[in-house]
């Protein structure tokens, strides 16, 4: 792009003077930055080292402070609860931030509390609870030394931190050995959060504490820390403590620079940062005064330049206007003289040179006016194109032949497109012209033929010549062949199908003579083109067909000038041979007729291979029974039969026993033998009229057609059964079979051929499964039981491929803290005739059937999902899902587990819960408690449900792992109203306390089951009472309001 001669002067010196306040600029930032860094280094650094140290140093007085009692508790003895009680209640009222100190007995029970003192109210809701499940006070007193835990929720529903301190009370007792116990302190983290306020506050900047986990412990805005936000995924945390002290991290939309430091006691780390606005504040203006400078030294370099160029530029503005008016078309123009010599020689060559342009371009004009008037008149369509592809110029005869004008096809893609329309064709003939082009740029000229489509649509033949020209253009010439080549090819296939056509051709003249034949009809009729030709077409007819076929023929060749139809006919060697032919009248101008043209085909092997085909179709090719085709149709026509004469018919369906074993020690051909001497026998046997059909390999169908009564066709069944079973002499060996037969009888049995023979099916197999040899009738109304299992097994696995399948979720809750510790997913079918429908409509039946399982991996992969999608939304819930015994014991359970488990990294395992009934372990109770343990070792937890139902035995709780146990519903509907069902209810809590279970209670409909259940010690309860089952996006919106409404009575 061209700019005045001014722009490149002041251009070139702004620059110039851009580039050195550049340099200057990036020397100060240079020697500026690093040591805004280094000092940001530091004082971070330090920071983060006096936070770390002031924690570490209220953590450390904590851990003196639990240390120290747990040594003066040591002195006493356990029977001095008071004392003992006094000492932790003074050590919780004086040490700032306790939520509570626990005296844990080797039992994991919790013996005594200290609380402050406005919380001591609560002591009762803490004494006996079991810290089992709490494994940093199992590791401290298994390794005898102190271990911090990390956070977690308190009895009192507050994020903690806790100290385990074991210790043994000193006693010398020889009744009382020394036993471990443990002094666990929980230390609030509301008061971790104030440290690191106060540290943010003393210091502007942002100090935050976080644990192992990257969970928030400390942080001014307290609630963060109480609501265990995870900095897990921090670049400075991921970064840790490697090279770089200060890191760069983002967080609440604020960029900040901070560095960590590492509490030993705790493992935690102290992040201290700073926001970058305001660490990098000098910096940025310094760099902001930098650029003012900048800027205001370029436009004063601007203005200085533009006033240099302007005076320099005037003179060539003159100048460059005189030349321009030449240009366009002004050959008259004068330049005025200059006092630069260069100039005024420059002038004088623009003026010779506009008078030799004038006379060049009279003689152009000249030229193109006897060049014109040659295209305009010649019948060739001609062309002329540009290097840009664009018509420069066509002639009437192009748009004769084509049907568009210049203003119609501008340029060479155009008149393409609308040429040739169909894109494939297109782009191939797109090829072609592109290398005829390139061939004329080297001097070879040639024409090509192109289909083409005028504007009216008519498709054309087109010879194309194309020609490169000495200016670049291209000459394209354009002559349309359409009619030429039509004929040709019609000359050339009138000769190639009389010639090369395979089927024979002979022409008659009007007296039926042989005037012409082809080779295909000497190779036919086995005569030869030289003896035929002349003689009379009678000469090929046989006797097969009489006078009145052939008087026919030629009266409706006569009438419709055709006919079309089969003829015997007899070659030169008089063998007989049918002909599908079809003989055409040709007429002259004035409707006589001319000649007769005859085209046949010999289709005598055709019908001898339709004959083979009827046979193969309907009888078998080793024992020529009829076959299943035929069978078919006899069967109908006897089902028909029997309605119109009020009478029966049995189908028999006979299944040879152990034909296998003879085809395996004898061979196939053997085998063979012995299926056509027992088709023969059985066919001997039946009665006429009956018919036996052999439908695979050793199976066969018998119709018996016309029985008065059922029973006349036992007789015939005991003879098919003797039969069967008498000896067979082959090579020399005697061999014997038995045979199997399963019968069923219409009209009882009203059903389509097929399913008839499907019920004498069944029946044969039911005479296998009794020891074979014999027959079996169909159980009709076992049978109707048997469609209906599989309709409803064909509809369940539509219902998983189109998604008919829903869970729906219970929700379960502690009693005693009005928490929501989880739900049990349970399955609906979305059913789109019959609604809604609960498991008890569909699962029962299929309890035993393989889709069993695939409902059961279905439910366990969806409730992985819903998992997933609650902790989009903050909801962290496990999930408990029922287990069938036939799930369970199919041996594929633990690896479809694994792999479903292994679809959802994102899930823990512990999150699922398996629930399988008390009466399925019993089935195999080692492969069960096998198998429960490998689950186990996965992270799966496993419950017992509906316990109670069974046998209960105290065995069967000691052997299998299961963490939690459910009451029947049952038992807890009933325990109101019901001694019985009371007793049974305090019973199985017995049990799970003995065996260190939790126990849930399932059925909980009232506020007075919830009430006794508590007085029993079942605190963990689900059931209507709390809540129906609800779909997962109702569940979202009842765990909100659940949370919202007991949110008080859970707060301290």
């Amino acid at each position: 792009m061209s700019r005045p001669l001014r722009f490149w002067l002041s251009l070139g010196l702004s620059i110039q003077v851009v580039l050195s306040v550049l340099a200057v600029a990036l020397v100060l930032l240079w020697a500026l930055v690093p040591k805004i860094k280094t000092e940001a280094s530091n004082q971070h650094e330090l920071l983060s080292q006096a936070a770390a140290s002031q924690v570490g140093h209220f953590l450390g007085s904590f851990d003196a402070q639990l240390t120290l009692l747990a040594g003066d508790m040591a002195v006493k003895l356990p029977s001095q609860f008071k004392q003992l009680q006094e000492m932790l209640d003074t050590a919780a009222q004086v040490q700032l931030g306790i939520e509570a100190l626990y005296i844990v007995d080797p039992a994991s029970r919790v013996i005594a509390v200290g609380l402050p003192k406005e919380n001591r109210s609560l002591r009762g809701n803490l004494l006996g609870i079991d810290f089992s499940g709490r494994t940093f006070a199992m590791e401290a007193r298994q390794r005898a030394e102190k271990v911090w835990s990390n956070t977690y929720l308190s009895a009192r529903g507050n994020i903690v931190v806790a100290l385990a301190v074991p210790f043994t009370f000193s006693t010398s007792a020889a009744d009382h050995p020394k036993k471990q116990y443990v002094l666990v302190g929980e230390l609030d983290l509301k008061e971790v959060s104030r440290f690191a306020g106060r540290l943010s506050e003393n210091n502007r900047f942002l100090t935050v504490i976080v644990d192992q986990r990257g969970n928030v412990v400390g942080h001014p805005d307290a609630d963060r820390a109480l609501r265990q936000e995870n900095l897990k995924n921090l670049v400075t945390l991921t970064a840790a403590h490697h090279d770089a002290k200060i890191q760069h991290f983002r967080l609440d939309g604020v960029d900040y620079i901070g560095c960590l430091t590492p509490i030993a006691e705790t493992g935690w780390t102290t992040l201290a940062g700073q926001p970058v606005e305001q660490v990098y504040g000098i910096v940025r203006s310094t760099l902001w005064l930098l650029a003012l400078s900048c800027l205001i030294a370029l436009v004063i370099t601007v203005m200085a330049a533009l006033g240099v160029s302007r005076r320099i530029a005037q003179g060539v503005e003159r100048f460059s206007g005189r030349i321009g008016a030449i240009a366009n078309g002004d050959y008259n123009t004068r330049i005025p003289p200059s006092p630069i010599e260069e100039t005024e020689n420059l002038s004088k060559n623009i003026t010779v040179m506009a008078e030799a342009v004038v006379e060049r371009e009279e003689r152009l004009r000249e030229n193109e006016t006897r060049f014109r008037t040659l295209v305009e008149n010649v019948p060739q369509g001609i062309a002329l194109i540009g290097e840009d592809d664009r018509f420069i110029v066509i002639n009437p005869a192009f748009t004769r032949m084509f049907g568009y004008t210049l203003q119609d096809v501008p340029t060479v893609d155009v008149w393409w497109l609308r040429t040739c329309p169909d894109d494939l064709v297109r782009i191939k003939l797109i090829q072609q012209w592109q290398e005829q082009v390139k061939a004329a740029h080297e001097a070879k000229v040639a024409a090509r033929a192109y289909q083409l489509c005028r504007a009216d649509g008519v498709l054309r033949t087109f010879d194309i010549v194309v020609e490169r020209l000495p200016d670049s253009s291209t000459l394209v010439t354009f002559v349309d062949v359409t009619e030429k080549r039509l004929e040709e090819a019609r000359r050339q296939r009138a000769a190639n199908v009389f010639s090369h056509s395979h089927e024979g051709i002979m022409i008659l003249d009007p007296d039926g003579t042989i005037v012409e034949v082809n080779s295909a009809f000497c190779r036919i009729t086995g005569y030869k083109e030289n003896e035929i030709r002349g003689k009379s077409h009678l000469v090929l007819r046989s006797e097969l067909q009489n006078e009145e076929f052939y008087h026919n023929m030629w009266q409706t060749l006569t009438q419709r000038g055709n006919w079309c139809g089969e003829l015997w006919n007899r070659t030169r060697g008089g063998q007989l041979y049918a002909a599908l032919t079809d003989i055409t009248a040709v007429n002259d101008a004035d409707g006589a007729v001319q000649n007769y043209v005859v085209l046949f085909s010999d289709i005598t092997q055709m019908k001898d291979y339709q004959r083979q085909l009827e046979r193969a179709a309907h009888y078998d090719a080793l024992t020529g029974l009829p076959n299943r085709v035929l069978l078919a149709d006899r069967l109908r026509d006897g089902m028909i039969l029997c309605l119109q004469r009020n009478v029966s018919l049995a189908v028999l369906y006979l299944d040879l026993d152990s034909f296998k074993q003879i085809n395996d020690l004898h061979g196939h051909d053997i085998g063979d033998q012995l299926l056509l001497i027992l088709s023969q026998r059985m066919k001997d046997v039946l009665r006429e009229g009956d018919t036996l059909s052999r439908i695979g390999g050793d199976e066969f169908v018998a119709v018996l057609n016309g029985l008065e009564h059922e029973i006349d066709c036992f007789p015939i069944i005991e003879r098919l059964l003797n039969v069967a079973a008498q000896p067979f002499l082959l090579a020399d060996m005697d061999l014997t079979i038995t045979v199997s037969i399963g019968v069923t009888f219409y009209p009882r049995d009203n059903g389509e051929a097929d399913l008839l023979m499907r019920h004498a099916d069944q029946a044969m197999y039911q005479a296998k499964q009794q020891g074979k040899n014999q027959y079996a009738i169909f159980d009709i109304v076992q049978g109707e039981a048997t469609i209906r299992l599989q309709e409803l097994v064909a509809n369940l696995r539509k219902a998983i491929a189109r998604d008919e399948l829903v869970l729906h979720f219970q929700p379960k809750v502690n009693l005693r803290t009005k928490t929501l510790i989880g739900v049990e997913a349970l399955i609906r079918w979305q059913h789109p005739e019959l609604g809604l429908l609960p498991p008890s409509e569909f699962l029962p039946p299929i309890a035993e059937h393989p889709v069993s399982i695939a409902i059961g991996e279905w439910v366990i992969e969806h409730a992985l999902e819903q998992i997933e999608i609650w902790s989009c939304y903050g909801l962290d819930m496990p999930v408990s899902v029922n287990i069938g015994a036939y799930q369970l014991l199919s041996g594929a359970f633990k690896l479809r587990l694994t792999e479903l488990l292994a679809k959802h990294p994102d899930v823990s395992p512990g999150h699922l819960e398996l629930e399988i009934l008390e009466t399925s372990a019993l089935q195999d109770l080692d492969q069960v408690s096998t198998l429960m343990f490998d689950c186990v070792n996965l992270g799966v937890g496993f419950a017992l449900d509906d316990f109670g139902t069974g046998y209960s035995s105290l065995t069967y709780l000691k052997r299998l792992p299961a963490a939690v146990i459910k009451i029947d519903q049952s038992f807890v509907r009933g325990m109101l109203e019901d001694p019985n069902d009371f007793a049974i209810v305090v019973g199985v809590v017995g049990l799970a306390k003995a065996f260190y279970r939790q126990v849930i209670a399932e059925g909980v409909e009232t506020a007075e089951h919830g009430e006794s259940l508590l007085q029993l010690g079942c605190t963990l309860a689900q059931g209507y009472g709390i809540a129906k089952p609800m779909s997962a996006r109702d569940f979202l919106d009842w765990a909100k309001a659940w949370n919202e409404n007991n949110r008080s009575l859970r707060s301290p």
